[in-house]
């Protein structure tokens, strides 16, 4: 049974996301990215405890691959990450990084976007050198991706074709789309309002799989 008290803060969640988008419309599509993108942050931010970092920026690995510009990057919390003094754009090692969410207002039309930066954050490689293991399974040697539509696929079916279809290398592990709710990646489908509790344990998952770490970071300068 869903938690009534629950479901009415997540609906309200959700509309509120809804109608930043709205706002957003007409402006330059830089302008509007950015603003969705941010406000998205801005909400997960705010869901997790405080020494969790929803960054912006780029990722490197120790071979010296890079990312591109990634929307949110979700740091684990225990690694350094390197901005430019006064400024929000950070240089990310890959082993900081717990997870990618790629941003998009409309994840049909734009998924070819997603999938290129997909494939770029994938062909990056951190060597967590773990300590502690909680879930299921040991952290991928690849970067998470989540991707994140404020429209798009109407139906968890429609969604989980998208994802079956792409390339494994190019495909999101997770896909949200908030105006329909839809989820599907991590074992978890959701549809509604309950599609941003499905994301928000994603992440969460992603966060307790890993407790501690000592990665080698002196591989990046040797």
């Amino acid at each position: 049974m869903v938690n009534a008290y629950l479901l009415q803060r997540l609906t309200a969640i959700q509309q509120v996301l809804l109608a930043h988008k709205s706002g957003s419309v007409g402006l330059p599509s830089a302008v509007a990215g950015a603003e969705r993108e941010t406000f998205l942050r801005e909400f997960l931010e705010k869901i997790f405890p405080a020494h969790r970092r929803f960054s912006s920026g780029a990722i490197t690995d120790a071979e010296g691959n890079i990312s591109g510009q990634v929307d949110i990057a979700i740091e684990f919390g225990f690694s350094p990450s390197f901005p430019m003094p006064n400024a929000s754009q950070r240089l990310l090692l890959a082993e900081s990084v717990a997870a990618v969410v790629e941003v998009k207002s409309d994840l049909q039309s734009q998924w070819s976007e997603v999938v290129g930066t997909t494939a770029a954050v994938k062909r990056l490689r951190r060597n967590l050198n773990a300590v502690t293991i909680a879930g299921d399974s040991d952290p991928t040697h690849y970067i998470p991706v989540i991707a994140v539509g404020y429209a798009g696929h109407s139906t968890t079916e429609g969604l989980a074709a998208r994802l079956s279809s792409t390339a494994e290398a190019d495909r999101p592990d997770g896909a949200l789309v908030i105006q329909s709710g839809c989820f599907v990646g991590f074992g978890m489908t959701a549809s509604g309002p309950t599609g941003l509790y499905a994301l928000a344990l994603s992440i969460d998952v992603l966060f307790r799989q890993l407790i501690s770490a000592r990665p080698d970071l002196q591989h990046y300068v040797q």
